[in-house]
């Protein structure tokens, strides 16, 4: 499995619904197999930020974790949105990776650039970040 992550920056719509879909491969260009796989999302202001905008899991179609109210929070403290999370091997398709962030969610978000990662926990217990970036919020108009 390569340890190697991509920078991918992300531009979205304040309170559009998000899905990111993609192959994870290895160094030989080969999808890696994500079963016994769980991955996990965190959104922040800042890299820095001990608190949240945003946590997405693996725990599909509930995995989708938000703040109340405009506010930041703790791990593990967030609010579910209607539907999104993480979902492995998506379609039965080896290493493809699903990702949907609901609007309730996203419109909760503070409409600036943010930073995030994806990390992916194998069975082994070893954690690997696989994607990460900004993920910039442009203000929405339509409320």
């Amino acid at each position: 499995m390569s340890s190697t992550n991509i920078d991918h920056q992300i531009i979205h719509y304040q309170g559009d619904t998000f899905l990111l879909e993609f192959n994870y491969k290895d160094e030989n260009k080969n999808s890696v197999d994500l079963s016994g796989v769980s991955g996990e999302m965190h959104i922040r202001r800042s890299p820095r930020s001990n608190k949240l905008v945003a946590q997405i899991t693996d725990s599909y179609p509930r995995g989708c974790f938000g703040s109340t109210g405009g506010y930041d929070f703790q791990y593990g403290n967030g609010i579910t949105g209607t539907t999104g999370g993480i979902i492995l091997n998506y379609s039965g398709i080896t290493g493809e990776v699903y990702i949907l962030i609901d609007q309730d969610t996203l419109s909760r978000m503070p409409a600036q650039r943010n930073f995030y990662d994806l990390q992916i926990i194998l069975p082994s217990g070893e954690v690997r970040t696989i994607l990460k970036g900004t993920f910039e919020l442009a203000r929405e108009t339509t409320r």
